[in-house]
């Protein structure tokens, strides 16, 4: 068996999540929160491979926290379906970032089929819950993960 894939995209980041029973609900398909845990995990996947760890973020007192996000919902996932989960950064501004990301089953031919995606903005803040600017490191961290889209 291939291991899941996590790796760096022009313009972002995918990897692939397998569903599993304990992901599943009553009626046998991914339960609606479930979606948000993978994106949760693309995201901290997306930093660890641009050098950007919560450990040192904390130590600076620093974090990242979903200020928004709106999702839509397409044909539900269901047990050992392979995810993958695509995200790609839109938009940096003072101390938002705001992403695109998208949960999709692809066939073997390639066709993408939407699972559930959502238009994400992200604050960077103070531990207290204030936003702060990124850093210059930090930004050109994340602006390193962009193509010209920026």
């Amino acid at each position: 068996m291939l291991p899941l894939s996590n790796r760096l995209i022009d313009g972002g980041h995918e990897m692939q999540v397998r569903v599993y029973y304990e992901d599943t609900d009553f009626s046998g398909v991914v339960y609606h929160s479930n979606y948000l845990k993978y994106m949760e995990r693309s995201r901290t996947e997306w930093l660890r491979h641009l050098e950007i760890f919560h450990q040192d973020l904390a130590k600076e007192d620093s974090a990242f926290a979903i200020h928004r996000m709106a999702l839509k919902f397409g044909p539900p996932a269901v047990i050992d379906d392979l995810l993958t989960v695509r995200t790609k950064l839109n938009k940096l501004g003072g101390a938002r970032s705001f992403l695109r990301q998208d949960v999709l089953r692809i066939s073997n031919e390639g066709e993408e089929t939407m699972i559930c995606g959502a238009d994400v903005e992200v604050a960077f803040i103070n531990h207290g819950g204030g936003a702060k600017r990124f850093s210059d490191e930090l930004r050109a961290k994340l602006e390193g993960s962009v193509s010209s889209q920026l």
